[in-house]
């Protein structure tokens, strides 16, 4: 005979109305994160028809991945509870957690750089508002630097102030040509990449950036000192109460910060710096990695 199937083990009823709370404050979570996705795409649009962004630079295949995780996640929180064992049920509950705060990373992650690059371009504005005057439509080519020398300095020294203050808006530590070359107000130049090379041998000339590349791709901006960095590295330390020793990972986790982003060789010379101004004590750790620990004042 053939043998009878074995039936689930049904959950208890005090099992099951836990799981039933714990899927509820799933499907609200679910629903704030179709939300927030709602306003990245109107963010996207905004950017789009600002020219901030371009419809091909939004990451479609990231969104598609997104909507399938939504369907699964809804698959799973619509599973009977009384048709999978309570083993089963956890591991679904763990994997609806973990793919939530997956999807939940991915789209705060977009959408802040999409809030970045609109109030970047805003603040843009203010500082310049010719950067979209009719008569000044001139600025966006570059006056012949042989013939007209007193036009093509000023027009230099001019854009290397709005280069410098992009960077600073977008809090942008480094600068892709590539990249800067496909945004407004740069994508308005009538020769992109090569004016931004003119402009960006202005900043250098400043001592306000230097090249990270020989092959001229990729730009540091110092749009703040190191030694004002570690100032405020100090004070964030100081009074989130880090006294026990920091490693560079701790600092990149504090992603509101704007020194999260910054290099890891400027990093490292930060801890210099706080080590030579008696502010806190270098270490180094097992794995070779560095740390840093605060001296209180």
């Amino acid at each position: 005979m053939e043998r009878q199937r074995e039936k689930p083990t049904e959950i208890p009823k005090e099992v099951k109305e836990k799981a039933e709370k714990e899927l509820e404050e799933l499907r609200k979570e679910l629903a704030r994160l179709r939300n927030l996705k709602k306003e990245k795409e109107q963010l996207e649009i905004e950017a789009t028809q600002k020219q901030i962004i371009k419809e091909e630079d939004i990451k479609s295949t990231e969104l598609n991945y997104i909507e399938e995780q939504f369907d699964k996640l809804e698959n799973i929180l619509s599973s009977k509870l009384g048709e999978i064992d309570q083993k089963l049920y956890r591991q679904h509950a763990e994997q609806v957690e973990e793919e939530l705060q997956t999807l939940e990373e991915e789209i705060l992650g977009e959408k802040g750089l999409i809030e970045k690059k609109l109030t970047a371009y805003e603040n843009l504005l203010k500082a310049y508002p010719w950067l979209e005057e009719e008569r000044k439509k001139f600025m966006y080519s570059m006056p012949n630097k042989k013939v007209n020398k007193n036009d093509y300095t000023s027009w230099k020294i001019e854009w290397a102030k709005v280069l410098f203050d992009y960077a600073r808006f977008a809090v942008l530590h480094i600068i892709y040509i590539r990249e800067v070359s496909s945004q407004k107000p740069f994508s308005n130049f009538t020769k992109r990449e090569h004016y931004i090379l003119e402009i960006v041998e202005e900043l250098i000339s400043q001592n306000q950036a230097k090249w990270l590349s020989k092959e001229k791709n990729r730009l540091r901006v110092y749009w703040k000192t190191l030694e004002a960095w570690s100032d405020e590295i100090y004070k964030w330390c100081y009074e989130n109460g880090k006294i026990e020793p920091i490693m560079i990972y701790e600092l990149r986790e504090a992603a509101q910060e704007d020194f999260s982003s910054l290099p890891l060789e400027d990093l490292e010379e930060i801890f210099k710096i706080l080590a030579k101004n008696r502010k806190a004590k270098i270490l180094k750790m097992e794995n070779g990695q560095l740390a840093f620990k605060i001296r209180l004042e």
